[in-house]
């Protein structure tokens, strides 16, 4: 049962990849203009001299006897067949890491990659998309290949045959949930890092989100090229390179990600793999361009480094299940990580198997898989800055509250003795003039001697009110004491301050006349800063707090109270 709220990513990334999928289907329906067809037999395949006759071209891979080497010369030739009058015939056939010409009969149509191949440039994989001829119908169609990689790949997919528009759209709506995913994480990815960088100040671990961010740009750019589908949104020939480029960012990224949640003692040993793991591929890249050694050959050092990072990642995550050696946000984060590098590990599952020609569960369902696994990670990411916004509303409420706490004067609510005195300090920074009001309630002590504390105390407290209504938003008001109050006027040379104390002592009579069992007066004494060399508050408050007395005394004398000493 523990276990059931780990359950939850999953489940969301599930329901969102479903979502996707019937959303998909329903907006993105396609239904062909014109004939197509899958030119899947009948081929005569030629490899290096050797003929072979009514060959099924995804078969190809059963007629060879060594792996392909660089050089080697491959020919696929077959009629094609009539489909009836289409405009713009073509044929979409996606080759890999080899050049292409194409030929009706006798005559060159097509050609890709020649120049890169003499100059021993590397030549990824591509969708061919090639234009016939309109009088196509029983022509011979020849494809003419040339080997630019060792050991290159070989399950080729039949080429289809159809209109150059209809064949455009069927690869689109075929790939519609990988471009999806693949354009999503490329927004959200812009939308994160942009959002983690604003708040960087106030979010706690704001740099595992920006790693974060950055990859999931890095893995939606992965996709994209991955399936050659990033040519359709930027047409490049360095596309199987950026595939390559950001597959082996994958690992590092992982690492620096969990570098930055975990709060293991082992972290100079994660410092010391982490490091390692940044190291290979800067290492593939500058064999790529430094040496023409390509990224296809040093894939195998990626897929030993991304194997042991799986191991690692599951045994972190199952550490700190047993020792709960990471913060609750930490642990969101390892879960998305951990569940997206499953999925990832199946999917090279199923590309292991398509490399050896066979077509497991996993095969059929690679696309749909790491979708699902690119959404596991969103969503942690998701839930995870969910946690932090919640964590920080709470923190900001109990922050709000200890400073009311600390600052507020419990019986009126005002500011407190301790808040006047940094609203003070405060002063000593002002350039324009201000006022300070010492007030002091009169005869407080004679009203609890004879009705008691509890109407002292409504004493306070109604002339809080009166205070907080006499003065303006911008003004401080305070009770720094018993009977003692403050107010400090700012800009106090565009206000009439005795006509401020006059409002306050007409709001007291008022007060008198509707309750008239005990004789409701204050004090007060003002002084100005322009009336000092230099900006001292607490010189200012002191001369004001003298004119209070001078002037309590004179009230007290003329209503028969004994002053204080």
């Amino acid at each position: 049962m523990k276990y059931k709220r780990h359950l939850i990513p999953l489940i969301c990334a599930f329901a969102i990849l479903a979502a996707i999928e019937i959303v998909c289907h329903i907006f993105f329906s396609f239904s062909p203009k014109y004939e197509m067809a899958h030119l899947t037999d009948g081929w005569e395949i030629d490899i290096n001299g050797t003929r072979y006759e009514n060959q099924e071209i995804e078969q190809f891979y059963k007629l060879l006897s060594a792996p392909l080497e660089r050089g080697d010369k491959l020919t696929f030739k077959t009629t094609l067949p009539d489909l009836g009058n289409i405009p713009f015939p073509a044929i979409m056939w996606r080759s890999k890491y080899t050049t292409v010409e194409c030929y009706v009969d006798d005559l060159l149509v097509y050609e890709y990659a020649l120049d890169l191949y003499d100059s021993v440039s590397f030549i990824g994989k591509h969708y061919n998309f090639i234009t016939l001829p309109r009088d196509y119908q029983g022509k011979e169609l020849t494809l003419k290949l040339t080997v630019c990689e060792h050991r290159a790949a070989t399950n080729y997919e039949s080429p289809l045959f159809g209109s150059n528009e209809d064949l455009k759209a069927k690869l689109v709506h075929d790939n519609i949930v990988v471009i999806a995913t693949g354009v999503f994480m490329e927004i959200f990815g812009v939308t994160y890092l942009f959002m983690s960088l604003i708040f960087s100040a106030a979010i706690p671990n704001s740099k595992a989100q920006i790693l974060e961010s950055l990859l999931c740009m890095n893995l939606g750019a992965w996709l994209l090229s991955y399936y050659n589908l990033f040519s359709l949104f930027y047409h490049t020939p360095l596309e199987t390179q950026i595939e390559f480029f950001t597959l082996y960012m994958i690992v590092p990224y992982f690492y620096l990600i969990q570098l930055s949640i975990q709060r293991i003692t082992q972290k100079a040993m994660l410092y010391g793999i982490a490091i390692i793991s940044c190291i290979i591929p800067a290492i593939q890249y500058l064999l790529h361009y430094a040496f023409n050694i390509h990224l296809r050959t040093t894939r195998p050092f990626y897929y030993a480094d991304a194997i042991f990072g799986l191991v690692v990642t599951l045994w972190l995550l199952n550490k700190n299940l047993k020792k709960h050696d990471i913060s609750k946000s930490g642990m969101i984060q390892m879960n998305g990580i951990t569940g997206f590098a499953i999925t990832l590990f199946i999917h090279f599952l199923s590309y292991i198997g398509e490399i050896y020609h066979i077509k497991t569960l996993f095969y059929m369902f690679n696309r749909t898989i790491i979708c699902f696994g690119y959404l596991i990670l969103v969503v942690s990411m998701l839930a995870n800055y969910l946690v932090f916004i919640t964590w920080n509303y709470a923190q900001r409420q109990e922050h709000d509250s200890l400073s009311h706490l600390a600052y507020a004067d419990g019986l009126t609510n005002l500011p407190n003795r301790a808040k006047a005195d940094k609203e003070l300090e405060e002063l000593k920074n002002e350039t324009n003039d201000y006022c300070i009001i010492s007030i002091d309630l009169n005869g407080l002590k004679l009203v609890n001697d004879k009705f008691g504390h509890p109407t002292g105390d409504k004493y306070i407290k109604d002339f809080a009110k009166v205070i907080s209504t006499t003065f303006g938003e911008n003004d401080f008001c305070a009770r720094i004491g018993g009977d003692e109050f403050i107010a400090i006027i700012k800009n106090s040379s565009t206000k009439d301050i005795p006509s401020m104390i006059d409002r306050m002592v007409s709001a007291l009579n008022v007060m008198n006349a509707l309750y008239s069992e005990y004789k409701r007066s204050v004090a007060t004494g003002f002084a100005f800063l322009h009336e000092f060399d230099k900006n001292d508050p607490h010189e200012v408050y002191l001369l004001a707090d003298q004119r209070m007395y001078e002037n309590k005394k004179i009230m007290h004398e003329q209503l028969g109270i004994h002053t204080r000493l």
